[in-house]
């Protein structure tokens, strides 16, 4: 009976594992998102021309600040930024947590989540027998 229990335990560790684990390999967007981040800082540092396009064909977007930095950006795959700033598909050397960063983080946070949500069920399986073993004197005891 004791083989079942711990075939299940192990079944449903396996199965957690198997749904909760993100893909480890970058995915298309991700690699554009890096890429993009990688181009715009070469052409920051000038090994790259100005008018080396994005992964998505358009331009990068050079400005110079008033303390005369160089930022160049991506529009990213929508190929437009709003006024005030940029939105969660743009990439630039500004950027201090750029797309690809973000992306990286949420799967390390995932792949953390998923180890210690496949582990609970052998705690509460070991919670459950010290309980039992801390019960079972007590009972005996009082008979």
């Amino acid at each position: 009976m004791k083989i079942v229990g711990y075939i299940l335990l192990v079944s449903l560790s396996l199965l957690i594992v198997l749904l909760g684990m993100p893909n480890v390999e970058q995915g298309r967007l991700e690699y554009r998102n890096q890429y993009a981040f990688h181009l715009a800082q070469q052409i920051k540092t000038g090994a790259l021309p100005p008018d080396t396009l994005d992964p998505w064909g358009q331009k990068f977007e050079i400005e110079h600040t008033p303390a005369n930095v160089m930022v160049v950006t991506s529009h990213g795959s929508n190929g437009v930024s709003p006024a005030d700033g940029y939105d969660s598909d743009d990439i630039s050397t500004s950027m201090s947590n750029p797309p690809h960063k973000r992306t990286m983080t949420r799967k390390q946070t995932q792949i953390f989540a998923t180890l210690a949500l496949s582990l609970c069920p052998w705690l509460i399986v070991l919670a459950v027998r010290f309980h039992r073993r801390a019960a079972s004197p007590l009972e005996s005891e009082r008979l």
